[in-house]
């Protein structure tokens, strides 16, 4: 399927029309079982007048083993779900002017949020969204999508983003399990904002996201009320070739199940090569929940490269390793 898409996706298309695929496969050991995972993401886009454009997306996950190698809280792959043969992760219309871009439509907020240069080497989870976002509320998260309303505002130095979502994220097309649901009253809304100023390689983030709804407790028990939770990162440039990466993150509420979570990392740029490391501690009700990460990123042509990357982690389960090694190939 994946070579016939790569291929359709090679055709020439009309002027103003895009179409890409992103696809990841890694496989995955606890050093003593084996996971093989795969995620496919295809985009279409097209300019429709000036300054509106269509744009279409959807995600496609597969995995060989029906449980997760660990139960880390913080989820070691940031592309591991249940099998999904396909979803919609972007649906709508964009409109933009000047340094303004607004969207309507079905979207994942993973589209938008913690997609910085340094955070984005990661494989872990919290990198892609803090848990104290991404495991108290039923929001948009990868691979879920909700309907909503998202705005940018990008000059050289600064992008401020502001998105609001129905509040519970879906996967399917129909019934209770639709994106295409916007159900204040039963799902609630999600409000998300964030300040980002970048300068010689530099980047600066302040956000938050306000939640009214249902969220979670402790786990295993959920509760309806209005919170949120804020947080800031840095990615300072130290030298042309390395930079550092810290990030913290609080919830606003004391009976969240993830109230506080904290990392520290850096990634270093040898030739074409790119190498990080990073390590996190998140606090959950009754527990905590500690994740380092050593990986690096290896071209292997304008359009592929390799990534193996190692996994330590102690939760209440434990001390356990993992270790995997990614293909990503985008056309």
């Amino acid at each position: 399927m994946v070579i016939a898409v790569a291929a359709f996706g090679c055709r020439r298309l009309p002027a103003q029309t895009l179409f890409g695929i992103e696809y990841a496969t890694e496989m995955q050991t606890d050093f003593k079982n084996l996971n093989w995972v795969n995620l496919l993401k295809m985009n279409f886009s097209q300019a429709l007048c000036k300054g509106l454009r269509f744009d279409l997306g959807s995600i496609s996950v597969a995995r060989t083993r029906a449980e997760r190698l660990v139960d880390d809280l913080q989820v070691f792959s940031n592309i591991e779900e249940e099998n999904l043969p396909f979803s919609l992760s972007v649906a709508g219309i964009s409109f933009c002017r000047g340094r303004l871009q607004i969207f309507a439509g079905i979207r994942n907020m993973n589209e938008d949020y913690f997609t910085s240069p340094v955070t984005s080497l990661f494989t872990n989870s919290s990198c892609g969204l803090f848990p104290t976002v991404s495991v108290n509320f039923p929001i948009a998260n990868y691979p879920l999508s909700s309907l909503g309303v998202h705005c940018a505002f990008v000059t050289e130095h600064w992008e401020v983003q502001a998105s609001i979502y129905n509040g519970r994220g879906y996967d399917g097309f129909t019934g209770d399990n639709s994106p295409f649901r916007f159900c204040p009253a039963s799902d609630g809304l999600c409000g998300i904002f964030s300040s980002i100023y970048r300068n010689n390689g530099s980047s600066y983030c302040l956000g938050g996201v306000l939640y009214g709804g249902l969220h979670v407790c402790t786990g295993q028990t959920e509760g309806r009320s209005v919170s949120g939770a804020l947080w800031g990162y840095a990615e300072q440039r130290v030298v042309p070739w390395l930079d550092l990466l810290v990030q913290y993150s609080m919830g606003l509420s004391s009976d969240l199940w993830c109230r506080l979570y904290g990392g520290l990392g850096m990634r270093g740029r040898f030739r074409k090569v790119e190498i990080g490391v990073f390590s996190d501690c998140a606090v959950f009700s009754g527990t905590e929940e500690w994740a380092s990460e050593l990986t690096c990123r290896i071209p292997l042509s304008p359009h592929a490269d390799l990534q193996p990357a190692m996994h330590l982690i102690r939760g209440a389960f434990g001390f356990r390793t993992v270790a995997l090694m990614r293909l990503n190939v985008s056309l």
